[in-house]
């Protein structure tokens, strides 16, 4: 049951007192709470953040759409505690959302080691390291002993200065030098310094590498957190697993909608208005209904072809199937290949000898069940004319759609696109096209020729 729904009723008895109030969110995660008001009235939402404790607040409040985060920023009583009071990636994101002026006076009013802090992490762009790390986290000395370093992490962690601290960071002079988990400085003796059990080989990123690589490398050497690093060697912050997640969602969801053939959306689907939709899917199909005005002229050439051979129109919805189906399955493997990073496009001519093998037997067997089925259908012409010519063809679509399919997404990802805009839908409209002119030609090869 939602929170709405529990707790609707109550709400208005609840915002005059803040003691209940407090004890009555203080059970809910800040995710629960900001479910709830996504199901209130935008005047409720701002009359709860501000009746609502601060560190509550802000944690909700980095919990919210884009829309209502905007919406509260412009009417709340308290923005600057509450932006203040947030983890400095997700301030900076927030006021990424907003417009520059109305943005940058929210950020005079903070205070000078906040703006300087905000304005460094909104000088990177927001899908790479540098726009998802957060400057909060532990680090220490390599000089410092065990004992001492754990005692600093107690007091990092006792005011808030460090998102996560199961893995700190040794910087020296400003550069990182080594890592070193929480368990082994419980382990340690109290006086060993960190340097004598640190790990100097540290897994780190750029801050100008992109958010997917970043969740790749933190996916392979399975870490909880990646420090970010610039060419100097200095830290400048961390991305956590928790940033990672959202990374990952977001990019499946992006990667889902370009292969269904829908213009990427920026809001969730409800939130996404009629307008934009029509605009966002509309693009789409007006470029694959272009594409498969050729099929229509595909046919129109091969009139006479046709009309000799009448049977043959029985197929064309067969070709076409077969061909589209096996692009799409092709493009669909290699796409996630390389958006994992199990292949790359240089890796196209070892694609193009795996998918010729596999082309060639799917083909074959499609092709004898269409040989199979065409035999039946000969009557003004050879049945095995119509036969050899229909499981011909099926054996050369697939193979090429195939061969097409797996190659096309490289091709794409090599001229610096995203290979996911070789969608399904996209796939299907090419190998439609090149599937009817196979088609053709091969049965009048055959049929006119032969038989």
């Amino acid at each position: 049951m939602r929170l709405a729904t529990l707790l609707g009723p109550d709400l208005k008895a609840l915002l005059e007192d803040p003691a209940a109030l407090r004890e009555a969110f203080e059970d809910f995660h800040a995710e629960d709470v900001a479910e709830l008001l996504d199901d209130l009235p935008e005047e409720q939402v701002v009359e709860l953040l501000d009746a609502l404790p601060i560190d509550i607040g802000a944690d909700v409040l980095e919990r919210l759409s884009a829309d209502r985060q905007r919406i509260v920023l412009r009417r709340t009583e308290r923005p600057t505690e509450l932006l203040t009071e947030m983890d400095p990636d997700d301030r900076a994101d927030i006021l990424d959302e907003l417009e520059e002026p109305e943005a940058q006076a929210l950020l005079e009013q903070l205070e000078p080691e906040i703006i300087e802090e905000t304005q460094e992490l909104l000088g990177y762009e927001n899908d790479t390291a540098g726009g998802i790390m957060t400057t909060e986290y532990a680090r220490l000395e390599p000089e410092l002993g065990a004992g001492a370093a754990i005692e600093e992490l107690r007091r990092l962690a006792r005011e808030g200065e460090a998102e996560t601290i199961y893995h700190i960071y040794v910087v020296g002079y400003g550069k990182l030098v080594g890592v070193v988990s929480l368990r082994e400085l419980i382990l340690a003796d109290t006086e060993t310094p960190i340097a004598e059990i640190m790990t100097e080989k540290v897994v780190s990123v750029s801050p100008a590498d992109d958010q997917e690589e970043v969740a790749r490398i933190i996916a392979r050497y399975d870490l909880t957190a990646v420090p970010v690093v610039n060419d100097h060697g200095e830290m400048l912050g961390v991305v956590t697993i928790d940033d990672v997640v959202d990374v990952v969602i977001d990019e499946a969801t992006e990667d889902a909608q370009k292969m269904g053939g829908v213009v990427p959306l920026e809001e969730s689907y409800f939130d996404t208005g009629i307008v934009e939709f029509v605009w966002k899917r509309g693009a789409w199909l007006v470029v694959l209904f272009l594409g498969q005005l050729l099929t229509a002229t595909v046919i129109e050439k091969n009139q006479d072809a046709l009309a000799a051979t009448m049977e043959l129109a029985l197929f064309i919805p067969l070709i076409i199937a077969s061909g589209g189906n096996a692009g799409s399955q092709s493009a669909t493997l290699i796409i996630r290949a390389m958006a994992v990073g199990e292949a790359k496009p240089k890796d196209w001519l070892r694609v193009f000898g795996r998918e010729l093998l596999v082309g060639l037997a799917l083909g074959l067997a499609l092709g004898c069940m269409g040989f199979g089925r065409a035999w039946f259908a000969g009557e003004s012409v050879s049945a095995f004319g119509l036969a050899f010519a229909v499981g011909s063809s099926i054996l050369a679509i697939v193979t090429l759609s195939t061969v097409i399919g797996s190659l096309l997404p490289m091709l794409i990802r090599r001229l610096g696109l995203d290979p996911a805009v070789s969608s399904t839908p996209f796939i299907a409209s090419v190998v439609d096209v090149l599937g009817l002119i196979v088609y053709f030609t091969v049965a009048q090869l055959i049929l006119h020729s032969v038989f």
